[in-house]
């Protein structure tokens, strides 16, 4: 199945949200997409990757902190979806990075097609800088090069579940401080020697 994920840049109103929505959406459909996804909540309507991704089984949208807490995915774990949607929507190019790192680590544990879909051009410390990916079993399909972009990628049906599954991956260190910040707490850090 051909699958295009739009990565769109944060607009200022909703006119020009549609309109570059509409715009990538005809784009994708003539490059011969079977399915176009567009960030979550794009437009104001959560949820409708779960109707789009239908065809390739049971998905599982995860949006802003649940996107990368690991209390969550244990919970994912115990009945692992067939694909997993991610936007935590990242605060800083770091916060990118390690989105994909942690995206890469899910699919070999949690779902074997994993896909982060984000929007861009944000200022730094509010959500949006980008990094959407499609990944299948730990292998990079496309990857987004621009802040208005497609990814196209060519997706296994059925997706391929990971077998064996690896442990549920360590959620990275910018992550964890994100998440306990957002939370209002503080993240324990432990030093190989006293810094004080």
């Amino acid at each position: 199945m051909k699958l295009a994920l739009v990565q769109l840049m944060v607009r200022p109103d909703p006119e020009s949200e549609r309109g570059a929505l509409a715009g990538a959406t005809v784009q994708a459909v003539s490059g011969g997409a079977d399915v176009v996804l567009a960030p979550p909540g794009t437009l104001g309507e959560p949820g409708h990757e779960n109707f789009a991704l239908a065809a390739l089984g049971s998905v599982v949208v995860l949006t802003g902190d649940e996107a990368i807490d690991p209390e969550v995915h244990a919970g994912l774990a115990a009945a692992p979806p067939d694909v997993l949607v991610i936007s935590p929507g990242a605060e800083s190019d770091l916060q990118v990075e390690a989105v994909v790192e942690l995206a890469l680590a899910l699919s070999l544990s949690v779902a074997g097609l994993v896909i982060v879909s984000e929007r861009s051009g944000a200022e730094p410390g509010v959500p949006g800088h980008g990094g959407s990916v499609v990944i299948v079993l730990g292998q990079v399909l496309a990857e987004a090069l621009a802040d208005d972009d497609i990814l196209y990628a060519e997706v296994p049906v059925p997706v391929p579940a990971p077998v064996p599954r690896a442990p549920l991956p360590v959620v990275p260190p910018i992550l964890m401080q994100r998440l306990a910040h957002h939370r209002g707490e503080r993240l324990v850090v432990d030093y190989p020697a006293d810094l004080s």
